[in-house]
């Protein structure tokens, strides 16, 4: 018993509490580092994601391109073979530059 008649308190052991502590900033240690690693998965799949739209928007305006050059370049095999008539070569030399057959009289009227 103490001075008073109280009795005296054991000293309590910090070995479990310290434990217990160690435990709890282990834990929230493992915790931090399974968000930062969360987060920065999410970061690398929402750069890819932002890469394959870019790709994708590029492909889609590759394959116009394509198109239209496809276009242009059937157009132009059309003219190559109409330049390989006679008679359109003709037409052309009369219409652009104003050539006329020897026998033949051209007549113009004016507005």
């Amino acid at each position: 018993m103490g001075i008073l008649g109280y009795k005296k308190k054991k000293p309590v052991s910090n070995f479990p509490r310290q434990h217990r502590e160690n435990k709890y900033n282990l834990y929230k240690f493992i915790s931090i580092v399974g968000v930062l690693v969360i987060i920065g998965l999410l970061t690398i799949l929402g750069a890819q994601h932002l890469q394959q739209l870019r790709i994708e928007r590029e492909l889609a305006e590759y394959e116009n391109r394509l198109m239209e050059y496809e276009q242009r370049k059937a157009e132009l095999e059309l003219e190559i073979k109409r330049l390989q008539e006679t008679g359109y070569i003709e037409a052309l030399a009369r219409e652009r530059l104003g050539l006329v057959k020897p026998d033949e009289i051209i007549f113009q009227l004016e507005d």
